[in-house]
């Protein structure tokens, strides 16, 4: 049982195909346990779950083009009373690019835990679930906390830049004292400040997703008024809201455990990430220990649909 129970709870721990893998192929998840694996992915997510997925791509790079178009209304006539023609209005086209990364794991089961704790018969959709429960917690922390100039840490992070890296605007605690009086309001005032005047439109679709410990801040700040948010801090607990806007604890924003606090402001869906089609698994079977190990491949990438409109931060409490 031990086995069994590190399998679902312990992040990265990928486990597709049992000790009979003659139904395997040639590795690669079939279109409907792909499916499978996606679904799993984002529901043991929380901003995966309400991120822009490009699903199955066949292509290991894959842009993202968004259209901006400049428009002024002109008067359709001149002072004497005269047609006159519209000016031109700009276009502009800019492309994000998702390029498809490498990630693996691998994994070595008992044959003994699999007879034991899985039906056969389910064998293959147990697996993937876990699959996708397990690798969830890892790739939403690989989305968030990438950076190419990183030089120590998790190799993971250093061959990608993430969402928390690419965002347009960044917050320090320069602008945020995390000391001062009104923190942690002074954060999302600076946020929401840093928001450039032609996405503020777009201000009450936004949210913050941030570190427990300003989650938990805000919400003893909460239980010192005598409002209706105070007394949802209290009994509720989840839902609560800045000026209108959800905030909302992400545990992998806390993932490499340096003290820092970090948030992170957008629309959900200006979040984009996309798996390659093929989810490659590999077993090797070793008949002597009685166990069966697996190699798991999979590609996947993560960028905004547009970064302008979306604020980091990351705060030192030190």
């Amino acid at each position: 049982m031990k086995d069994l129970y590190e399998l679902q709870n312990y992040p990265f721990t990928i486990v597709p195909k049992g000790i009979d893998v003659t139904d395997l192929g040639k590795g690669v998840l079939s279109v409907q346990r792909f499916g499978q694996f996606v679904r799993e992915v984002r529901e043991a997510s929380t901003i995966i779950a309400e991120a822009r997925n490009l699903n199955a791509l066949q292509s290991y790079e894959v842009d993202i083009s968004r259209i901006g178009m400049s428009v002024e209304l002109e008067p359709g006539r001149d002072a004497s009373g005269k047609k006159v023609a519209p000016t031109d209005d700009t276009v502009d086209v800019t492309t994000n690019t998702l390029e498809m990364k490498e990630l693996i794991t691998k994994i070595g089961i008992e044959d003994e835990t699999l007879e034991d704790n899985i039906e056969r018969n389910q064998f293959e959709q147990t697996v993937t679930s876990l699959l996708g429960q397990g690798v969830s917690y890892d790739l939403e922390c690989y989305f968030l906390h990438s950076d190419t100039s990183l030089t120590s840490g998790r190799d993971l992070y250093q061959i990608n830049d993430g969402w928390m890296k690419l965002a347009a605007e960044q917050i320090t605690e320069a602008k945020a004292d995390p000391n001062a009086e009104d923190w942690p309001l002074n954060l999302f005032d600076a946020m929401i400040d840093a928001i450039p005047n032609r996405y503020r439109q777009k201000l009450p679709q936004m949210k913050f997703y941030v570190s427990y410990n300003i989650l938990k801040d805000y919400r003893d700040y909460l239980k010192t008024r005598e409002t209706g948010l105070g007394d949802q801090a209290i009994t509720q607990g989840q839902n609560i809201t800045y000026e209108g806007l959800p905030v909302q604890y992400v545990p992998a924003m806390d993932a490499l455990a340096d003290g820092k606090l970090r948030a992170l402001f957008t629309v959900p869906t200006n979040l984009v990430y996309g798996f390659w089609r093929n989810i490659r698994v590999e077993p090797k079977r070793d008949p002597e220990m009685r166990r069966t190990d697996y190699v798991v491949s999979l590609r996947a990438d993560c960028h905004y649909e547009d970064e302008e409109g979306a604020v980091s931060a990351i705060i030192s409490t030190s």
